[in-house]
């Protein structure tokens, strides 16, 4: 954003903002292609609010797990698993990001299309 002078939390980049302002179809779009095997895990909310907590705390699975009032091994598990579904290591920031924004999408559901 700056240059790389200054550490950004990911609630800076507001990146929930632009996902509101388009319609169902373009985050569905992004939503299937990312998060469709996790999606069709009955345990998808629980993944899903696990890879949001994990990106907005910073990547932190101690701050994730204080914020999900879980212990961190549970953090790690359900990582695990998020990984294994996905077929790519969290670690890998693309991959993070991306399903972070899929989730993001996912919680805002249906909306008028433009």
């Amino acid at each position: 954003m700056d240059g790389g002078r200054t550490v950004h939390t990911i609630g800076d980049l507001r990146a929930h903002q632009p996902l509101a302002a388009v319609g169902q179809s373009a985050r569905t779009r992004l939503l299937d292609p990312t998060a469709a095997p996790l999606r069709d895990q009955p345990d998808w909310p629980a993944l899903r609010d696990t890879i949001t907590a994990w990106c907005q705390s910073g990547f932190s699975l101690v701050r994730a797990s204080a914020a999900l009032h879980m212990h961190r091994n549970t953090v790690v598990s359900r990582m695990n698993k998020i990984e294994q579904l996905a077929g790519r290591p969290l670690r890998e920031h693309r991959t993070a990001m991306a399903l972070y924004l899929a989730g993001l999408a996912d919680r805002l559901g249906g909306g008028p299309d433009r």
